[in-house]
């Protein structure tokens, strides 16, 4: 199996969407419970991998899978995907099927184009997990008998005769002893702060005081009389807060990230503000990650990341697409 396909199988479940470059995204749809006539099953909830091939743009996820993993920066992450791409490429030239594991096969059609086949497997249905199909044969119709009609008897099946008194007579006595084991006991001896939860004793809490005396309020000076001067103090610098995703994708130019938020911060501490005014911190995935722009439109994105990486400080830097 190719190490692509592991990526895949760990991104899925997260993202609903992965994009293999230049051949197409798998799709990770949720099927809701259906009811099959024909054999008369009923089908869970479920999760179902569609292949989209018109999906070919590289969406940032397998480069990012890639320097997590393997502890790599943005441009090897990616030449390394770019490899793998081609030995998928090249391996369905050679055989005409490729195998990726979990997530299913790929194969190539009559007219050279790229049939997917699902794999069996509910390692994506962690959200309906214990929930199985099940059948729930049609009754046959009931027969009714009029007048002198009887069913013939069996002759290999005993027939005991019950009256509708004892039947009536269990009924009761199972509803009585139902009644008695479901009815609460009684709690009226039993002392209220012994059920009673409370963080701290009542005995360390502060008694309350009385409210404070109001002060008179004092007329106003007349108009000529001098304020007295308040000393001019400087705002504390606001901390870099970190970023909400907007509703949609969000394009972020990522020049920096970190583990801690304190490193995150030190490192906004060191940023040209003048130059990168829109710089933040997004969290992701237990990383802080420090960006230099946020943008909605990707061609926007692309154009400043371009611009960004002349900088040799920021050589590395790469988008991250979030999504809401």
């Amino acid at each position: 199996m190719l190490r692509i396909a592991t990526h895949i199988e760990c991104l899925l479940p997260m993202h609903d969407c992965v994009i293999i470059s230049g051949v197409g995204g798998f799709v990770l749809q949720t099927l809701p419970a259906a009811y099959r006539k024909e054999d008369h099953t009923f089908l869970p909830m479920r999760k179902e991998i569609v292949f989209n091939e018109s999906l070919r743009h590289n969406d940032g996820l397998l480069p990012e899978s890639y320097m997590q993993v393997y502890g790599t920066d943005y441009q090897k992450a990616q030449g390394m995907v770019e490899e793998d791409i081609a030995e998928l490429q090249a391996s369905l030239r050679q055989y005409g099927k490729v195998s990726l594991g979990k997530t299913g096969s790929l194969s190539l059609g009559k007219e050279n184009q790229l049939v997917y086949q699902p794999g069996k497997t509910d390692v994506f249905d962690a959200d309906c997990y214990g929930l199985s199909s099940f059948a729930f044969p049609v009754l046959p119709p009931a027969v009714i008998v009029t007048g002198d009609e009887q069913p013939a008897r069996r002759k290999d099946v005993f027939y005991i005769p019950v009256s509708k008194r004892f039947v009536r007579g269990s009924v009761a006595a199972a509803a009585a002893i139902a009644l008695f084991l479901l009815s609460p006991l009684p709690v009226n001896d039993m002392k209220q702060p012994a059920y009673t939860a409370g963080v701290l004793p009542s005995t360390i809490l502060p008694k309350a005081t009385t409210a404070p005396e109001i002060l008179p309020t004092v007329e106003a000076k007349s108009n000529t009389a001098t304020e007295t001067a308040k000393p001019n103090v400087a705002p504390p610098l606001p901390s870099p807060t970190l970023s909400q995703p907007a509703k949609g994708k969000t394009f972020h130019i990522i020049i920096g990230s970190f583990p801690s938020k304190g490193e995150a911060d030190r490192f906004m501490a060191r940023i040209d503000r003048a130059k990168y005014a829109g710089a933040g911190v997004v969290f992701r995935k237990d990383r802080y990650r420090v960006y230099a722009g946020r943008y909605s439109n990707r061609q926007e994105a692309e154009a400043r990341l371009t611009a960004i990486r002349k900088n040799a400080k920021y050589k590395d830097a790469w988008l991250f697409i979030g999504r809401n």
